[in-house]
């Protein structure tokens, strides 16, 4: 029992009320408040019982889910173009999806489409001919030159990238024909054989021989058609291969005789080329004296290797001399040394000739003669495959004309030259000696090249004369007597020591300059913190990642050492499994998509894309997709494109089908594939869209042979006027397509004897020229060559008589033969 008194007895404690409720910690998404309350009513005293129970009370508040702003989600890219030239316009999309608005968040501010002009350069205009202007005067007083007319591509001139005329801008006409004296004005012939490994085919050359205007020499034009372009740059510098041209034309200068002068341009010549870099190419000319215009004819057969170029490379052939010598009846020795230059850089190379021709032609004037070449011009035309040069020529008496040059010892009974074996009294080089005419000459080993000395050897740098075959991801090392390919290295890598492969380098252990924590990366290194911390004076400390809202609004972000942990309640897309697991929500199927029109939607985790059909385009989601227009481009169709709905097709015309491809159109063989018959005397003729009969008669006396359908006479005996009449009537029948250009060969015409044996002395000439037709006819090789007079630009069918006559080896008349040439050219380029 507690003895107390009136002023000292306990008293317990009771709770006053309750406090007003503190505001919430979140405006959304589910936080909490609190309010307390105190022990004051009355407060405990003199022993008094505290208050039972907790002072303060916590309730959830604002759980309605926050609301999510909309942001734009990337642009998507530029659609095509609604005009290919004068200005059009194209469009790109966005969505409002990065994220989308929920809960009542804001929609994304500003256009979901922007436009921009396109294609703004000026439609192209196609080039047209003006009228031919009138012809200038010939290129030379006689052996037959040319005049040129020409016309200019002003009506209109092509402009913003428009075609230019199809065709020629000049025509040529051959004026002076009368020969000249002194050397020939022009030359033709073959070159066969190979280069560097790649076969030549046949190309041809031609050449034209003027005398110069302002300088005592002769100028000598060549041009070589059908060269390959991956020979065409390196053969710029083989001015040799026209050798027998400017040594048979060049200018005599006081008593000394030319080529021509001496051998009546028969004559065979042997030529070796010699390059600094260890290639070597031999050449045989033969010369078989001219053609009946007067023209030098000439064989080339080329054989071996040559310093390969770069496509870009500027080559420059410096001027040169070269002395001939007489060594002996019908022999001549001639040699040189030059140089040329590759992009500014000077390579020297040497040649030599061996000559022999008719000895009792008699001999040179003099011991030496020296023939000076100069203004050398060359180029090659990769799209014609042509390779063109320009020289100057003129020969005189060579200095000490009377005496033997250095090499050579004279024998009297010519007077002529004679070769001195050097090799055998000294031995001048350092590694191998090789006597040759004149001269000697050192050689090395592969991979080592003459030095300036012409008698030590010295490494070849290849890397530094672009003779090697190392690659753009690679780097030319040059070693002693060859080169290897090596990996090239960017900063932050080492080579290999096999130089095959690149390995990094490790900063951080090599020279570490970082004051915290270093990080070697793949090429380099960085300064810096361990991920999740931050440098704070120069002491990393952890990154409380949670206050930068690093987790999406329905994650609950937890911070880590050095990190953080987003604990997934579920994103947009997904939905809860039974299991717990947040599982993806198809909404290509549950039709909460937005793909309208014809979109196909395709769903992805957590979202889903709207796509276009093959052969439409998009313009974003919710709108309807556009059909591409595929005949904007082109090269769709060879000839007529017609748009379809997603897609296009390729339209040919009347007389061709489309091809496999879809795109190209081949002529239809009605002939053939129609089984057509004409009727006795006349022949289906397929033209390109079309076909014709026409009439294929034999005239009186003649016979139509049942083996090749030739009309072939059948004379009475003693009828003299049947048997001068022609022998054979043989229709020829050739379809063309529109467009051929001028000057190009069509067919050649061929009579052969009873035998079948092609006829050795026959020639062709148009019977009733027709000067409206585009065609006319040339003798070449035995055989009558048709070829164009100008653009084949009209379509229509021709029709030609040829009449071939064949002499017999007294010179009468053996055979005549006639050709009846049809030649149909088609509206189409195909």
């Amino acid at each position: 029992m507690q003895v107390c008194n009136k002023r000292h007895c306990p008293v317990d404690g009771k709770w006053a009320a309750w406090a007003s409720w503190s505001a919430c910690t979140v405006s959304c998404g589910g936080g909490t408040r609190q309010r307390t309350k105190d022990c004051s009513d009355p407060a405990p005293q003199f022993g008094g019982h505290k208050c039972e129970g907790n002072d303060v009370q916590i309730d959830f508040c604002n759980s309605d889910p926050c609301p999510i702003h909309g942001n734009w989600g990337p642009w998507s890219g530029w659609g095509t173009c609604s005009r290919t030239c004068n200005g059009g316009q194209m469009r790109r999309y966005r969505t409002c999806d990065n994220p989308r608005p929920v809960n009542g968040g804001r929609a994304c501010a500003g256009a979901d489409t922007q436009i921009q002009r396109c294609n703004t350069d000026l439609c192209p205009v196609d080039g047209n001919w003006g009228t031919w202007q009138g012809w200038i005067g010939c290129s030379a007083s006689c052996g037959g030159g040319e005049q040129t007319r020409t016309r200019l591509c002003t009506n209109p001139a092509p402009s913003n990238g428009g075609r230019p005329c199809p065709g020629d801008s000049s025509q040529l006409s051959r004026c002076n024909i009368q020969a000249c004296p002194g050397g020939p004005p022009r030359a033709r012939g073959s070159v066969i054989g190979n280069i560097n490994d790649v076969e030549f085919g046949i190309a041809f050359l031609n050449s034209t021989v003027t005398d110069s205007p302002d300088s005592d020499t002769r100028i000598i034009q060549a041009k070589i058609t059908n060269v390959p372009r991956s020979l065409g740059t390196a053969m710029r510098k083989l001015v040799s291969i026209l050798n027998p041209i400017y040594w048979a034309a060049a200018k005599e200068i006081g008593e000394a005789v030319n080529g021509f002068t001496l051998t009546n341009a028969i004559f065979k010549r042997e030529t070796q080329v010699e390059f600094a870099t260890g290639e070597i190419l031999r050449m045989t000319h033969i010369a078989r004296g001219m053609d009946s215009d007067g023209a030098l004819l000439l064989d080339v057969v080329v054989s071996g290797y040559v310093l390969q170029l770069q496509s870009s490379a500027d080559v420059s052939v410096k001027d040169y001399t070269e002395d001939y010598i007489q060594t002996g009846p019908g022999r001549l020795y001639a040699y040189s040394t030059r140089l040329f230059t590759i992009d500014g850089v000077s390579v020297p190379y040497t040649w030599n000739h061996t000559i022999t021709y008719d000895h009792t032609r008699g001999k040179m004037p003099f011991l030496l003669e020296t023939l000076r070449a100069s203004s050398i011009a060359t180029e090659y035309n990769p799209l014609e495959e042509t390779l063109a040069f320009r020289i100057h020529a003129s020969i005189a008496k060579g200095d000490h004309s009377n005496q033997c040059p250095a090499g050579f010892g004279l024998n009297s009974t010519g007077p002529y030259c004679s070769d001195e074996d050097e090799c055998a009294v000294r031995n001048p080089c350092s590694h191998a000696c090789h006597n040759a005419i004149g001269t000697y000459y050192c050689s090395c080993p592969r991979g080592l090249t003459i030095s300036a000395d012409g008698r030590t050897c010295q490494d070849i740098d290849e890397c530094a004369l672009g003779g090697h075959t190392c690659h753009a991801a690679q780097e030319c090392e040059n070693i002693i007597g060859s080169y290897r390919c090596v990996v090239r290295c960017g900063i932050g890598f080492r080579r290999t020591s096999d130089g095959l492969s690149c390995q990094d380098v490790n900063e951080c252990q090599e020279f570490n300059s970082c004051h915290q924590r270093c990080f070697n990366t793949i090429g380099s290194f960085h300064c810096g913190c361990d991920p999740g911390y931050q440098l704070k004076g120069r002491k990393c400390m952890d990154v409380n990642e949670c206050r930068q809202n690093v987790c999406r609004p329905d994650q609950h972000c937890k911070n880590t050492r050095g990190g953080y942990k987003c604990i997934d309640l579920c994103p947009n897309g997904m939905t809860k499994a039974e299991n717990g697991t947040c599982i993806d929500i198809d909404e290509c199927k549950d039709g909460t998509h937005h793909c309208r029109y014809n979109q196909i939607c395709e769903n992805t985790r957590g979202s889903y894309h709207c796509v276009c059909p093959r052969g439409y385009r998009s313009q974003g989601v919710g709108r309807p997709c556009l059909d591409i227009d595929e005949c904007e481009n082109r090269d769709a169709c060879q000839h007529e494109c017609r748009n379809t709905l997603g897609s296009y097709q390729c339209v040919c015309p009347t007389g061709y089908r489309l091809m496999p491809n879809g795109k190209t159109c081949q002529d239809v063989d009605e002939c053939l594939e129609q089984n057509i018959h004409c009727g006795p005397n006349r022949m289906c003729f397929n033209m390109r869209g079309s076909y014709q009969c026409i009439d294929t008669p034999c005239p009186p006396n003649y016979q139509r042979d049942p083996l090749s359908g030739f009309c072939l006479k059948n004379c009475p005996p003693n009828d003299l006027e049947c048997a001068l009449s022609p022998y054979a009537l043989e229709y020829k029948l050739v379809s063309l397509p529109f467009g051929i250009a001028a000057n190009q060969d069509l067919i050649r015409l061929v009579v052969y004897t009873q035998d079948q044996v092609m006829h050795p002395r026959t020639t062709f000439l148009m019977v009733d020229e027709d000067p409206t037709i585009p065609f006319a006819l040339r003798d070449e090789n035995l055989k009558g060559v048709v070829f164009t007079t100008r653009p084949l630009q009209v379509p229509e069918t021709y029709r030609m008589r040829v009449r071939a006559l064949s002499y017999s080896t007294d010179g009468n008349i053996e055979y005549q033969t006639t050709f009846i040439v049809y030649i149909a050219v088609s509206a189409y380029p195909y």
